[in-house]
């Protein structure tokens, strides 16, 4: 009778499992259906999305009390996994443990929807005829590249391609320049017997935490005639203290018996740091290089300090700053373009979404290095 109950409660068990799940990613597929096709009944997704998320929490208590059954009577509970390959030990999970893993899971979809929508947004309106803009919601109603050709071939297409040359000229001296200062940097900072260390450490923790203003920059940068330069930019991104720790903490980590080696055999420091500690060191190398690429990419906060908003400039202008520049007089432009009246938030989306294509492609290349460099740069092993 116990197995024959047993088998009821699996076989309830399996279809519970493939049911549920189902009718949560059906209930967020017609939400995000609906927000894509039709905006205007927009609540109507949102109804549909959180319909989703009472099936998610509804599934762990019935699915937990399932197994409670099954186990009854048994000496040792069977360890088990459930659908999110939690801890295994599942009938001593509270209901509060339980409505906080849903709530984890419920979270992390609305922070997915709340980034993907708006580059849904923009994709849309980059493929789409200006025309029709007023009947897009995320999906582009007629087809059309005129926007991408405007910004690569087009009035603006030098400034485009001037403004992309510096921004790629400006990450690569930055990524190489200030993650070779501050590699140079950690290592002797990461030696016990280095002369001064706490004092040196103290110092760049101090300019970490405090800053003297912005005005005190913009004198220096006036003083080295560096106003309206891209050059000014470099200057004021080539240091970073937190990479500068992140670096003295993996040094800290390599084995001093791995130095003693190269020096018996006749190394110099300078050999031994470019010939052994950096190869050693490609993991935090790559992190810190990718999180430079993305900020120094995607930056035009010290552009906007520097460089001023006009004409006269737009030839040292960063991407990302010559994109909010030609947001902010583009308008102006279009009064004698009819077709750029029509198009203009067009031609900006596609200006943002060529911005991210560099990103894109190397990303595949260096995330690999992204978690095991930050784990171990963060802590000492």
């Amino acid at each position: 009778m116990t197995k024959k109950k047993n088998n009821t409660l699996s076989v309830l068990l399996l279809l519970f499992r493939i049911v549920i799940p189902l009718l949560a990613a059906l209930l967020i597929a017609v939400s995000i259906i609906i927000f894509a096709m039709f905006g205007k009944i927009w609540y109507l997704g949102v109804l549909l999305f959180g319909g989703a998320a009472l099936v998610l929490w509804l599934y762990f208590p019935i699915r937990n009390s399932i197994w409670v059954r099954m186990d009854a009577g048994k000496a040792e509970p069977e360890k088990r996994k459930g659908l999110f390959q939690r801890n295994p030990n599942h009938i001593h999970e509270s209901l509060l443990d339980t409505s906080l893993s849903v709530l984890n899971v419920v979270l992390l979809l609305a922070g997915v929807v709340i980034i993907v929508l708006p580059l849904l947004q923009y994709f849309s309106l980059a493929f789409n005829n200006g025309v029709f803009n007023l009947n897009i919601v995320l999906v582009p109603r007629v087809f059309s590249l005129e926007a991408f050709k405007y910004v690569l071939l087009g009035k603006f297409a030098a400034d485009f391609w001037r403004a992309f040359g510096n921004s790629v000229l400006i990450t690569v001296v930055i990524t190489i320049g200030s993650n070779l200062v501050e590699a140079m940097a950690a290592y002797p900072l990461s030696k016990a017997d280095c002369p001064f260390r706490s004092g040196i450490m103290m110092f760049f923790i101090i300019t970490m935490l405090f800053s003297a203003g912005i005005m005190p920059i913009y004198l220096l940068m006036n003083a080295l005639h560096l106003i309206d330069s891209l050059w000014s930019v470099v200057l004021i991104s080539i240091s970073n203290v937190t990479h500068l720790l992140y670096f003295k903490t993996f040094f800290e980590g390599i084995s001093q018996d791995i130095e003693e080696a190269a020096r018996l055999d006749g190394a110099s420091e300078w050999q031994l740091f470019f010939r052994i500690i950096v190869p050693m060191s490609l993991p935090i190398i790559g992190s810190c290089c990718f999180f430079t690429i993305v900020g120094t990419w995607n930056g035009y906060g010290s552009a906007l300090l520097f460089i001023h908003d006009s004409k006269s400039a737009v030839s040292q202008m960063p991407l990302a700053y010559y994109i909010y520049y030609f947001m902010n007089s583009s308008q102006a432009e279009s009064k004698n373009e009819p077709w750029l009246q029509y198009n203009i938030e067009n031609v900006q989306a596609a200006m943002m979404l060529l911005s991210i294509v560099p990103i894109l492609c190397m990303y595949p290349y260096i995330v690999r290095y992204i978690k095991g460099g930050l784990q171990i740069g963060s802590v000492k092993g």
